[in-house]
C-alpha cells in the first residue's frame, strides 16, 4: 500500500442518506455518461410517480447511484439539490472522500465488476445492489489532496473528450450538408440527362445462407451481411464465414470499388450502403446485400454511393419499397431501375473527392476521440490503483 493510502470499505466513506424532507423538489436523474442531471435534461419521458412522498432527498455533493444499474456503473455526484425516485440510492461522502474522485472511482471497470457480483435478482433488469452490499465493497483510498488531483486530471481529459466529440458532431453535420448540396446541384441541373442503374452497372445478389448444396467441393470464406454494410462505410469488425461451392466463388466475390446496398429491414437499412475497398480478399456477400459493379468508363463508385445515399436516391427506394410497419425491402428489379444522373467522370470525380475530404476530416476527428478515450482509460487505471502517483502538478504534463 502506498504512503497515505488506506484500504477502506465504501460504507466508511459514503454514508447512506435516507431522508424525505423534500426541501428542494427538483426532480433529478442519473445517466451512464452524464451522471446526475435534471430529469428534464435526460431525454427520457418522465415516468416518475405523481406522489413524490417516497422519493429520496439529494443535496449538492451527494453520490447517487441507480440501484438496478450499478452493475453498469450508473452513478454520479449531484451538483445541486433535489429528489430522486426510490430506484436510486443516495450517499453522503465523508470528509475523507472527494466527490470528484468518487465519481471516477465508482466507474472503474474492476470496481463495477465487483458491483455486478454483489447485485442480486433473477434477470438483469431486476439486479439490485443494495446499500447493505454496496457498503462492504473495499477500495484503495489515497489522501484527500491526491484524490483531488486525480479528479482534476481525469476531469481535464474528460473535457478534452467532450470537445473532440462536439467537433465530430459539427463536422458530421457540415459534411452531410455539403454532400446534400453537391448532390442537389447535380440532380436539379436541368441540363443533366438521366438513365437507370442497370445501364451503368451490373447488379447482383449474394450467397444464400443455409444452402446445403455446397457439398464436399466447397470452401469456407468470409462474407458481408447487412450488419456489415453501414451508411457510407463498410464495417468489418465482425465478419462471418460461409461455405460455398468453388464454382460459385466468382459469382459472389467482391472486388474493390463494388458498391454494396442493403435489401432492407428496418427503414434505416433500406438501400443503405458504401463502397467496398477490398480489405479482405477473397470476400463474398450475402443475398440480402446487393453488389453494384460500375462500368468504369461511365460511372465512379464513390459518386454513385453518395448519390444513392442522397435524399433523392433514398427517396426512390422508399417510393418503390414493399413496406409494412417500420419495415421495408427492395428487390433487384427495383435496384436496377433506380434513376441515376449521367454526369461526366470528371464531374463525378470532383464531387466524390470533395465528399471524401469531408469524410477524411470526420474520420480523423473520430480517431482523436477514440485515442483520448483510450488514454483516459489507461490513466484512470494507473491513477486509481496508485501505479502512477498524482501528487504534483507535473504528474501528467
Amino acid at each position: 500500500m502506498h504512503d497515505g493510502w488506506k484500504r477502506v470499505a465504501l460504507g466508511d466513506v459514503l454514508k447512506l442518506r435516507a431522508e424525505r424532507t423534500h426541501q428542494v423538489p427538483t426532480l433529478l436523474s442519473v445517466t451512464a455518461d452524464r451522471g446526475v442531471i435534471l430529469q428534464s435534461e435526460s431525454g427520457r419521458r418522465d415516468s416518475s410517480s405523481a406522489d413524490k412522498a417516497l422519493y429520496w432527498d439529494v443535496q449538492a455533493g451527494d453520490v447517487v447511484y441507480n440501484t438496478m444499474r450499478m452493475w453498469q456503473g450508473v452513478s454520479g455526484v449531484a451538483n445541486e439539490g433535489g429528489i430522486v425516485s426510490p430506484a436510486y440510492t443516495v450517499c453522503q461522502p465523508t470528509e475523507s472522500a472527494d466527490g470528484g474522485f468518487i465519481r471516477h472511482l465508482l466507474r472503474e471497470p474492476r470496481l463495477v465488476a465487483k458491483f455486478l457480483n454483489r447485485s442480486q435478482g433473477l434477470v438483469s433488469d431486476t439486479w439490485n445492489l443494495r446499500y447493505s452490499d454496496f457498503k462492504k465493497v473495499e477500495v484503495n483510498l489515497p489522501p484527500i489532496s491526491e484524490q483531488q488531483r486525480i479528479a482534476e486530471i481525469l476531469d481535464d481529459i474528460g473535457a478534452q473528450i467532450e470537445q473532440a466529440t462536439a467537433r465530430c458532431g459539427k463536422l458530421e453535420i457540415v459534411a452531410a450538408a455539403e454532400t446534400t448540396a453537391l448532390m442537389r446541384a447535380v440532380s436539379e441541373d436541368s441540363g443533366v440527362e438521366w438513365s437507370t442503374l442497370e445501364k451503368v452497372a451490373v447488379i447482383s445478389a449474394g450467397v444464400t445462407l443455409g444452402n446445403d448444396e455446397a457439398g464436399d467441393g466447397s470452401v469456407t470464406l468470409p462474407y458481408l451481411r447487412v450488419a456489415n454494410v453501414q451508411d457510407g462505410y463498410i464495417d468489418t469488425s465482425d465478419v462471418k464465414t460461409v461455405s460455398v461451392r468453388r464454382a460459385d466463388i466468382e459469382r459472389y466475390r467482391l472486388e474493390a470499388g463494388d458498391v454494396l446496398l442493403t435489401e432492407g429491414g428496418d427503414l434505416d437499412k433500406l438501400g443503405r450502403g458504401g463502397v467496398w475497398d477490398g480489405r479482405i480478399a477473397p470476400c463474398l456477400h450475402q443475398n440480402h446485400v446487393f453488389k453494384v459493379r460500375c462500368d468504369p468508363e461511365v460511372y465512379q463508385p464513390h459518386f454513385l454511393a453518395a448519390y444513392l445515399a442522397s435524399p433523392r436516391g433514398k427517396g426512390y427506394f422508399l417510393s418503390v419499397a414493399k413496406q409494412t410497419t417500420n419495415l421495408a425491402s427492395i428487390n433487384s428489379t427495383q435496384v436496377k431501375k433506380a434513376p441515376v444522373p449521367l454526369v461526366t467522370l470528371l464531374d463525378q470525380d470532383r464531387v466524390a473527392t470533395s465528399i471524401a475530404q469531408w469524410r477524411d476530416q470526420l474520420v480523423t476527428a473520430e480517431r482523436g476521440v477514440v485515442k483520448l478515450t483510450t488514454l483516459k482509460e489507461a490513466i484512470m487505471d494507473d491513477l486509481l490503483t496508485g501505479a502512477v502517483r498524482a501528487q504534483t502538478e507535473s504528474a501528467f504534463t
